[in-house]
């Protein structure tokens, strides 16, 4: 690293050590901009840019251009190591100048973006048009002000439960991370338009259950879009007590809400931007995704976040990969590679994540769901409307690539009673790869089916349920493209339920 870069840093607050920063002796009350910040002067993690739990450092740095807040003394110093800071705003209201950074130079956010109430209408437009293809599900209710968190199932017969693999897309776990938000609404006017003229999207639509949630965190979303603060990551929980929302430190982060070794995960305090909530599902935005998980099983899910160009997949625990490691990184792997980054350096990272507390070790360990965050840009979590469009089209083709992931390699099952020919729930189980850091999957109640994405080879398979014999079935093979079909009859035990 250069002297020139680490003066820049210190100039800005900014440390590698992201708990590490100083505070100033008197607050910043300037909005720097600085361009031309050469490439060996910026880190490929994005250390310059503000850490999503300390909001006092640099508010965004877009390929070459940052900017920052700063007091007097900090200009002084960016000048002094040789670089041009332009203020652009001066203001003793810090949140003003974030809006400035943030929205631009209305302070309003950027009509690329929709409010709840327009993503609503635009469903609700495209439903009346094309009632056959897409049907709403409220999942359920916001914390605070109790608004609706409606899913949309989309297939080419909606209004049905289809027996068919079913994929997720979800945005807006975090509030200020709107490029997911974005990417879901895209993806839900493709699907529509393109049904009976695109025959890529014609059989997505045929074969598979699309799930779409555009805003997880209503509450919060509504805090962004309305113009109130482009910072707000957490819902709108009144934390203390006081009667008092949006304001920091209230609200809860969503994404440390889920009860899969929840308390290694995020924070136990109120004031953190990652505080996890009293316990596991305490917030009604984390019940309504598992309302949701309990209608319907996933096969496969992207929860969008910003920002840094990466993919987290499950998971690293303790040194040891998930007992799906291979069949995951290879999705993972395929899904980031469709994704360009926004300077044309190439395609999106992907990294293992931690397994606590979030959306996908959850989907994953307690749902046998193949979840993964997909951090969307970089740089800022709010974009101009030009670079956001880029942003979703990349990322629409990373959803792409997932969707056809769901047509195989793998194992599908049905299960019966041999008797009624009922459906069954069903353990089914794959001994030689399950292990004990994930639950036992299942057949679903309404079909009896169970779908398992697998690597090509033989694999060992042991279906049981209580009053029912046992089926072991040593020796089933995946081919390297499409379902292996296995119709399950399972005899009821002499004299049981």
């Amino acid at each position: 690293m250069t002297r020139r870069m680490l003066l820049l840093l210190a100039a800005c607050g900014v440390a590698f050590n992201l708990n590490a920063s100083v505070a100033p002796a008197e607050p910043r009350t300037l909005l720097v901009e600085v361009r031309d910040i050469p490439a060996d002067e910026q880190t490929g993690e994005g250390s310059f840019v503000a850490s999503d739990y300390n909001r006092e450092r640099v508010v965004s740095l877009i390929r070459n251009h940052a900017l920052l807040l700063a007091t007097p003394a900090e200009l002084d110093e960016l000048a002094a190591a040789g670089f041009a800071p332009k203020v652009i705003m001066e203001n003793k209201d810090q949140l003003v100048l974030y809006r400035r950074a943030l929205y631009g130079p209305t302070l309003k956010l950027d009509p690329y973006y929709h409010s709840y109430a327009q993503i609503i209408a635009r469903a609700d437009e495209l439903m009346r048009a094309h009632p056959r293809l897409m049907q709403r599900f409220q999942i359920g209710e916001t914390t605070q002000f109790r608004q609706p968190i409606y899913a949309y199932r989309i297939s080419n017969a909606a209004t049905m439960a289809q027996d068919r693999p079913a994929v997720l897309l979800n945005g807006a776990h975090h509030s200020d991370e709107l490029i997911g938000t974005e990417t879901v609404v895209r993806m839900m006017e493709k699907l529509i338009a393109g049904y009976g003229s695109d025959p890529v999207v014609t059989r997505w639509m045929d074969q598979l259950e699309i799930w779409l949630v555009p805003v997880v965190n209503v509450d919060g979303h509504n805090v962004v879009t309305s113009g109130h603060d482009p910072r707000w990551r957490k819902n709108l929980r009144d934390v203390n007590g006081d009667g008092i929302t949006g304001v920091y430190p209230e609200g809860v982060d969503v994404n440390r809400g889920y009860n899969f070794n929840w308390a290694l995960g995020g924070s136990d305090q109120p004031d953190a931007y990652s505080y996890r909530g009293p316990h596991p599902f305490a917030e009604a935005e984390n019940r309504a995704m598992r309302q949701l998980a309990d209608l319907q099983q996933f096969l496969l899910s992207i929860s969008y976040h910003s920002q840094g160009e990466v993919i987290f997949y499950p998971w690293t625990w303790g040194g040891r990969p998930t007992p799906d490691d291979a069949v995951i990184t290879r999705i993972v792997r395929n899904v980031a590679a469709q994704i360009g980054k926004m300077d044309g350096s190439g395609t999106y990272d992907m990294s293992p994540g931690g397994p606590s507390s979030q959306s996908y070790p959850w989907f994953y360990g307690r749902r046998g769901t193949i979840d993964m965050i997909v951090e969307t840009g970089k740089g800022s979590h709010i974009f101009s409307a030009e670079d956001a469009a880029g942003i979703v089209q990349e990322n629409l083709k990373g959803a792409a690539a997932l969707f056809d992931h769901a047509f195989g390699p793998g194992l599908n099952v049905r299960v019966t009673d041999a008797t009624t020919g009922a459906p069954l729930v069903a353990e089914v189980w794959l001994p030689r790869i399950d292990n004990e850091t994930v639950d036992r999957r299942h057949s679903n109640a309404e079909f009896g089916r169970a779908y398992r994405l697998l690597e090509p080879g033989t694999y060992y398979v042991v279906i049981s349920r209580p009053g029912y014999e046992t089926v072991v079935l040593p020796e089933q093979s995946v081919a390297a493209e499409g379902w292996t079909e296995l119709e399950v009859a399972m005899k009821p035990v002499a004299g049981g339920e």
